[in-house]
């Protein structure tokens, strides 16, 4: 494990303590909450590359909107249809279309009404959670003692904590912080930049190439020879 996964994993930690909390768990063993933590972060790692996904079939659009995010949470078993796909195919050839229905009316409306509902009940029971008791109570639980309403993440809250100044400057440049200003770095001693270094080294082997290369080979001579009377001392004389 990197050490980036390290800290993001660090980071949803205290969520999933949170979470597990509001559940009715209060202890566990450190395992235990490493392994729940990798899970909810693999988790969260392949609805991400399915959205992404769902968004690159789309033509000409590289955003991801409600369409794919909605085929991707089918796709890992969070938003479960009520219907199989052979119950849907079978419904629509089996009723009427609603251009072939004659009333403009009540009916019309009412059976447009119903059609919608069926086919966005399991979004609306998925959004129906975070309205439901589970969800207060995790809230209640991540909500700091005496405080109605959380306004800030508990990241945002640890960083004022650890910051005598209360500014950001302390974390600029991580990813906690602002974006560190680009600038040049100058290399004392050498070049400034790559290109200047490579200019320099083109340059003077432009100038002496032939020295070069003649250095080079007397080198290798003289290390062959050197080998070649190493090779007669070690060798058995023949009479």
């Amino acid at each position: 494990m990197s050490s980036l996964d390290a800290f993001h994993l660090a980071l949803l930690r205290p969520a999933i303590l949170q979470i597990l909390r509001a559940a009715g768990f209060h202890a566990a063993r450190p395992s235990v909450i490493d392994a729940v933590t990798e899970m909810a972060a693999k988790y969260m790692m392949a609805l991400g590359e399915r959205t992404a996904r769902y968004a690159d079939l789309t033509a000409n659009i590289n955003t991801p909107d409600v369409r794919d995010a909605r085929l991707a949470l089918t796709d890992v078993g969070q938003m479960i249809p009520f219907t199989t796909a052979t119950e849907e195919i079978f419904k629509e050839m089996t009723r009427v279309p609603l251009d072939e229905i004659r009333e403009t009316g009540e009916r019309r409306v009412r059976e447009q009404r119903r059609r919608d509902d069926e086919d966005t009940a399991d979004v609306r029971a998925f959004a129906g959670w975070f309205d439901g008791p589970t969800f207060k109570e995790i809230g209640r639980i991540a909500r700091v003692e005496g405080e109605e309403e959380r306004k800030e993440d508990y990241v945002t809250v640890l960083k004022k904590k650890h910051s005598k100044t209360g500014e950001d400057t302390r974390f600029q440049g991580t990813i906690l912080g602002p974006a560190a200003e680009p600038r040049p770095i100058h290399i004392e001693g050498g070049p400034e930049t790559i290109e200047d270094w490579h200019w320099r080294v083109r340059q003077r082997y432009s100038e002496h190439p032939v020295k070069s290369l003649n250095g080079k080979r007397k080198r290798d001579e003289e290390d062959v020879g050197e080998d070649d009377v190493r090779m007669k001392e070690c060798s058995p004389s023949t009479s």
